[in-house]
C-alpha cells in the first residue's frame, strides 16, 4: 500500500465504481461509460478490504449501493475511502483513505477463482451481519438488470431462515443448476435452510451461474442492498 500522496498538480479525480480485485486485476467504471482494466501492486490489500462493509459506496439505485473510489487516471491512483468517519478526538472525526496504485493491465495470476470465491464468501458474511442482500451484476453506471445473481436470506414460517440464490439468465450446463432449472421462468432459484453448510456452498453456486455469462470476474460489480 502506498502511504505517500501520489496525486500530481493538474490531476483530475472522479468517482469510479470498482470490480472485485481478483488475480491482481481490478476494473474501474466512471460516469459516462468509460471503463479500464488495471493491474495493481496493492491487490492483496484491496481484495481483503472489499466486501467487508468498510469501503465507501455510491448509489446504484434506491437502497442499492456499490463500492467506489476516487480515480485519478493520469497518476494511476485509486483513492479508497472508508465508509464511516473515525473519531480523532473528543470533538472531531475524519474519513480514512488509502491510495491504491494502478498500472496497465497485465496477465492475471492463477488465483482468480480462489480470489473470487473468497470475496463472495466475505460479501455474504457481511450481508448476514448487516441484514443486507448481495447482487452480482455487470459493472458500470448504466448496467442492465440482467444478468444478475442474488443472494439473500429470508424468513420462512415453517423452515426458519432460508438461503436463496436467484439468477438470470438460466445457468444451462451447470451440474449444480441443471436439475433445478424450470423452463420458461424469468429467473431460476435455489432455496435451502440457512445453515452454515448451505451458506458455505453459496459462493460456488453463484460462481457457477456467473461463469455462464461469458465474462470475467473483473467485469462484474457487487451491489449491496438494504432490506
Amino acid at each position: 500500500m502506498n502511504d505517500d500522496f501520489p496525486l500530481r498538480a493538474g490531476d483530475t479525480a472522479v468517482t469510479a465504481q470498482m470490480s472485485p480485485c481478483v488475480g491482481g486485476l481490478v476494473r474501474t467504471w466512471v460516469d459516462g461509460g468509460a471503463s479500464q482494466l488495471w493491474s495493481t501492486p496493492d491487490a492483496d490489500w484491496l481484495l481483503q478490504t472489499q466486501a467487508t462493509g468498510h469501503i465507501g459506496r455510491t448509489s446504484r439505485e434506491d437502497r442499492r449501493f456499490r463500492e467506489a473510489g476516487v480515480l485519478a487516471e493520469t497518476s494511476g491512483t485509486l483513492m479508497v475511502q472508508g465508509r464511516f468517519p473515525v473519531k480523532v478526538d473528543d470533538d472531531s472525526y475524519s474519513i480514512e483513505a488509502n491510495m491504491v496504485r494502478l498500472e496497465p493491465a497485465g496477465q492475471p495470476s492463477e488465483t482468480v477463482f480462489d480470489d473470487f470465491r473468497a470475496l463472495l464468501t466475505r460479501a455474504i458474511q457481511h450481508c448476514l451481519r448487516s441484514n443486507e442482500f448481495l447482487v452480482v451484476e455487470l459493472g458500470g453506471w448504466d448496467a442492465p438488470e440482467q444478468p444478475f445473481c442474488l443472494f439473500v436470506v429470508v424468513p420462512d414460517e415453517t423452515a426458519g431462515p432460508v438461503s436463496v440464490i436467484e439468477t438470470a439468465p438460466d445457468p444451462v450446463g451447470s451440474q449444480f443448476w441443471d436439475p433445478h432449472i424450470v423452463p420458461g421462468r424469468e429467473s431460476q432459484s435455489l432455496r435451502a435452510p440457512a445453515t452454515p453448510e448451505t451458506i458455505d456452498v453459496a459462493p460456488i453456486l453463484m460462481i457457477e451461474a456467473i461463469s455462464r455469462w461469458g465474462i470475467q470476474p473483473w467485469d462484474v460489480a457487487l451491489t449491496f442492498g438494504q432490506r
